[in-house]
């Protein structure tokens, strides 16, 4: 007698809830997707052009002598294969390798402290601009096509190019304000 009660009640929440999914699924609202190419954005605005500027104004001194240091060590690497050449020489050379490989280790250090401020700005950046384009257009969901998962998206919704302007409307605007 209990289960058939049971059976009977449970039967009822079903229909019930049945019928309210049934009234709720006239009611659901469109859903809007967007997608955007975060890469194009990335490497295709004025800040990651600005950004890409300031590094190689900041770094490329540097950079250029690291390299030109690198190049000489190797000159003396082909050098030292000579059976002729004392230990001294040989020794030199290890703590000159040893002193670039030191000194390439705290640029690269430096340079990746300014690249993760930098790519911090710009996703504050990118993500402001795709909320503005996607409020505007009145989209509900917007996903990065670079990011993977995305197989296909119709160009209607593709939003990288109106992200992509407000980035850099965006950019000017705080460059005003400083």
């Amino acid at each position: 007698m209990r289960k058939v009660v049971m059976m009977a009640v449970m039967a009822g929440l079903l229909l019930v809830g049945g019928q309210a999914c049934a009234a709720d699924s006239n009611s659901v609202p469109t859903i809007k997707i967007g997608v955007v190419d975060m890469q194009t954005v990335a490497t295709q605005s004025e800040p990651a052009q600005a950004a890409k500027a300031k590094m190689e104004s900041k770094f490329g001194k540097e950079r250029a002598s690291l390299e030109k240091q690198g190049e000489a060590l190797k000159k003396k690497a082909e050098l030292l294969k000579n059976p002729k050449v004392g230990e001294q020489k040989k020794l030199d050379f290890i703590r000159s390798k040893q002193e670039l490989d030191q000194k390439t280790r705290n640029f690269l250090r430096k340079v990746e402290q300014e690249e993760v401020k930098l790519r911090q700005d710009m996703v504050t950046l990118v993500f402001s601009a795709t909320y503005e384009v996607a409020r505007a257009k009145g989209f509900n969901f917007v996903v990065d096509v670079t990011a993977g998962g995305v197989l296909y998206a119709d160009q209607s919704m593709d939003l990288t190019k109106e992200v992509l302007a407000e980035v850099n409307k965006l950019y000017k605007e705080k460059a005003k304000d400083k």
